[in-house]
């Protein structure tokens, strides 16, 4: 195993902008600096997965990864996106990992592909590990982008929330709300939602179920704040050991500011004074709100929904790119906070990074 982490670092410490990368404790990677021919040519189709709400396009016209698709094939990437529930837990037969897992085998057969590279943003991640630990001979890599492999402590509170309520009935109504939401807003009004079950599958019991069902080997001990390996080797149902790449990143714009009478108070590091984002981006304030409220849990840094601690996985590229959980996917249509990096460029330079790796 010593050998095969000599060999890669070498090979990602080749890539370009790579002299800057970073592990979770440091600065965020210099990305590769601009689209050109061949530059995110993957041996294999690249699939991302959307996460809670996601569907490929918000009610056919919004793409959730908002301009990913498009920047990653303008440098030879052949890219999907899946097209699943937006509000469903992972497992079982109605589950996204299982939605997930056909979308992959019809993406292998229109391509003639023997593997795929998963890209998950938030709950897409697990999905995305769902179908590495089901189907491991289907997937090369898994790329995890803010996944809360440990829960939320934004799930902990609404779900402990909804518990208190004496009258039973807020739980239903806000799960048959967000239901409909998730009906018309999938590009293919996909009415396999179930808020509820979602909510409950991202709390921390929720995740740690899911870990102890599907372990990685990506994930680092519970309870530490430290990733896993970088590579996994899963048996397939033929006893054929499957070999994953893996990694993640993670915005962390909600961060604790300690005054010096010891009050700590959270602060927004993706804005500045007067930032467009601030009235152009409603999750921008949305996400501050979330944020302060996992940092007055004991959450730490996150992104508005999930921590740093919780996101880290494989072979972490940063955890220090002052995104919130929406700047990490280009959202609200590229209106990102004025000191946001641009996460374009960063999923440029991981297709890149997964053409050195040979996947």
């Amino acid at each position: 195993m010593a050998a095969v982490m000599s060999s890669r670092a070498l090979a990602i410490d080749a890539l370009p902008g790579a002299g800057a990368r970073s592990t979770a404790a440091a600065g965020a990677a210099a990305p590769v600096s601009a689209t050109r021919a061949g530059d995110t040519a993957t041996r294999y189709p690249i699939v991302l997965v959307p996460g809670l709400t996601g569907t490929d396009k918000y009610s056919g016209t919004l793409d959730y990864f908002y301009g990913v698709k498009a920047d990653l094939e303008r440098g030879g990437a052949k890219v999907f996106v899946a097209n699943i529930s937006g509000f469903q837990r992972e497992a079982g037969p109605k589950g996204r990992g299982e939605q997930l897992l056909a979308y992959v085998r019809s993406v292998m057969a229109l391509t003639g592909a023997e593997k795929v590279n998963l890209i998950g943003h938030s709950q897409g991640g697990m999905s995305a590990r769902y179908v590495a630990a089901v189907a491991p001979e289907l997937v090369a890599s898994v790329t995890t982008v803010g996944t809360p492999h440990r829960g939320s402590e934004v799930a902990d509170y609404v779900t402990g929330l909804l518990k208190q309520d004496p009258t039973g009935w807020a739980a239903p109504i806000i799960n048959s709300i967000m239901n409909i939401y998730g009906v018309f807003t999938s590009s293919n009004q996909n009415f396999n939602q179930n808020a509820g079950a979602a909510m409950q599958f991202l709390t921390t019991k929720g995740a740690a179920d899911f870990n102890a069902k599907f372990p990685s080997a990506g994930l680092g001990t519970p309870g530490s704040c430290k990733s896993g390996a970088p590579v996994e080797v899963v048996k397939d149902a033929k006893g054929i050991d499957q070999r994953h790449l893996l990694y993640s990143w993670t915005g962390s714009a909600i961060r604790p500011f300690v005054w010096g009478n010891g009050t700590v108070t959270p602060w927004d590091a993706s804005v500045k004074v007067l930032d467009p984002a601030l009235w152009m981006n409603p999750a921008t304030i949305a996400l501050e709100a979330t944020g302060a409220l996992m940092i007055a849990r004991g959450a730490g840094i996150n992104d508005g929904v999930v921590s740093t601690c919780s996101s880290l996985y494989g072979d972490v590229i940063s955890t220090s790119y002052k995104w919130n959980h929406s700047d990490e996917i280009n959202q609200l249509m590229g209106v990102l906070g004025g000191n946001a990096e641009d996460p374009l460029a960063v999923y440029r330079a991981h297709a890149n990074r997964l053409k050195m790796a040979g996947v």
